[in-house]
């Protein structure tokens, strides 16, 4: 075999040369960082589920790096607003998206969002799958889903549904609401909120008759006695709430599609500082700590880094655009 003239050798040196500093200064750039505070954009209010797993994670993501992690709400349009700061936001690092189910469910309900999931935002962490409940009032006279359905469809006839209460438009809950609808033959009106800790504060008060809510936001309501939960969104039982049957059981179908929350960073941001934000947060994720104050909440912790997550973000946009279209509703209805 010929050996390869000097001069081709010397570019394919240079081109290793350059590939090798390219990912020296990334470690270099990664191992820096951060050199200032962190931001963390909550489309949502605060209170809620994402809200108080966001922040359990940025308080132990603050002592791993020394540098403050703060949390920046900017809820509205059903996390739209919130996204939208976050998609135009300087790709350093410095800035990121903890968010939630909503995100890959807006483009498949609203005719256009001024963000596209996949071109502005680049996945750096899954951190729990969440289990959600339809709750109404313990002194509510139906007591098992069977019973709502019935009570459902009597207030129907009597030109006075029943309603349900989501965290707004366009929302998960939103959809469990309309597929409850469809797959149980009953009629509701839905009732949007700007967040859950509002809407639960409503079903206690008596304002609506039922909502929709992660299990962490209705569990202090559940342990006081004050609600009842009727029926599980997922596919299987909670394992913390082993005697609520999930809609399936009940003979409700298309309610098994958990919600889960997530950490993103605008596109462009350097691979080297996406791969050390999830590494830290996994790491974060798995302390025993952590772990069992997620799962006393009905919180499942995952852990999904960059990779991972970007595979299961591209399939959860195909799922829940196959459901919505199934269930022929949009933001606006």
């Amino acid at each position: 075999m010929k050996p390869f003239p000097r001069a081709i050798l010397g570019v394919l040196s240079i081109a290793v040369s350059g590939v090798l500093l390219g990912f020296y200064a990334a470690a270099v750039q990664a191992q820096a960082w951060p050199t200032k505070p962190v931001k963390i954009i909550m489309p949502s209010l605060p209170a809620g589920s994402p809200d108080r797993v966001t922040r359990m994670v940025a308080d132990k993501l603050a002592v791993r790096w020394g540098q403050p992690v703060v949390i920046d709400y900017k809820p509205g349009a059903t996390t739209v607003i919130g996204t939208e700061v976050a998609a135009r936001s300087p790709a350093d690092g410095y800035t990121l998206l903890s968010t939630f189910t909503s995100f890959v469910q807006a483009p498949a309900l609203m005719a256009k969002v001024p963000w596209d999931p996949e071109r502005d935002f680049v996945p750096i962490v899954q951190f729990i799958r969440s289990e959600v409940v339809l709750l109404v009032r313990t002194d509510a006279p139906y007591k098992t889903l069977p019973e709502f359905i019935a009570a459902a469809k009597a207030a129907k006839a009597a030109g006075a549904p029943l309603n349900y209460a989501s965290f707004g438009n366009a929302s998960s809950f939103h959809i469990y609401g309309e597929a409850l609808k469809r797959g149980a033959g009953i009629d509701l009106t839905h009732i949007p909120y700007k967040g859950e800790s509002a809407s639960i504060v409503d079903l206690i008060g008596g304002q609506v008759v039922s909502s929709f809510n992660s299990i962490g936001t209705a569990m202090p309501h559940l342990k006081s006695g004050r609600v009842r939960a009727l029926a599980l969104v997922g596919a299987v039982r909670s394992k913390v709430m082993p005697e609520v049957p999930t809609f399936a059981e009940a003979g409700v179908p298309k309610l098994d599609t958990s919600g889960w929350f997530g950490m993103f960073a605008p596109a462009g941001t350097p691979r080297a500082i996406v791969e050390k934000i999830g590494a830290d947060t996994a790491a974060v994720l798995a302390l025993p700590e952590i772990a069992e104050a997620l799962r006393g909440q009905g919180l499942e912790p995952t852990g999904l880094g960059p990779d991972a997550f970007g595979r299961f973000i591209r399939e959860d946009l195909v799922r829940w655009k196959t459901l919505t279209q199934e269930l022929g509703i949009k933001a606006d209805n």
